[in-house]
């Protein structure tokens, strides 16, 4: 299957999970109820296909929400793109600010990963079966005490 087609159906996949489960959604929205609240400022570190974004805006938080992956940045801009409240960075989050290279699994887009080493664990592990990073890709790192200066604390 071409890599773009195979990374398209697990975005669909993702987007069927986070977003088409209402019970799901509600208990995702009932535990962090209890953190966030109307005005407050969240953080949503790999924002994966914004199923976070979407419980914390209906919890009234303001988000910023970091996506290293650039099939992936571009459905969060495109899902949020009206929505003021939204902020979306297209980088991974790290120690120190800089780039660093995202291995990607195009057929499991939930599994991308910075790290090599994770990458050999994973190989031949129990669960980890047929799991591929076969793409990398040089993306941008941001820390946390940068974004807190550039957006306010969480």
């Amino acid at each position: 299957m071409l890599p773009a087609l195979t990374t398209a159906r697990g975005i669909l996949r993702s987007l069927r999970i986070y977003y088409g489960d209402r019970p799901r959604r509600d208990a995702v929205a009932q535990f962090y109820a209890g953190f966030i609240g109307s005005g407050d400022l969240a953080f949503d570190i790999g924002a994966h296909v914004g199923g976070r974004i979407a419980v914390f805006r209906r919890l009234g938080a303001r988000v910023v929400a970091l996506e290293p992956q650039p099939a992936l940045a571009r459905l969060l801009r495109g899902l949020y793109a009206f929505d003021r409240n939204v902020t979306i960075v297209q980088a991974a989050a790290g120690r120190h600010p800089g780039e660093s290279e995202l291995r990607l699994n195009p057929a499991n887009p939930t599994v991308a990963t910075l790290s090599g080493e994770f990458v050999r664990a994973a190989n031949g592990a129990a669960g980890w079966e047929g799991q591929r990073w076969t793409r990398r890709v040089g993306v941008p790192v941001a820390t946390l005490d940068a974004l807190i200066r550039r957006y306010g604390r969480p």
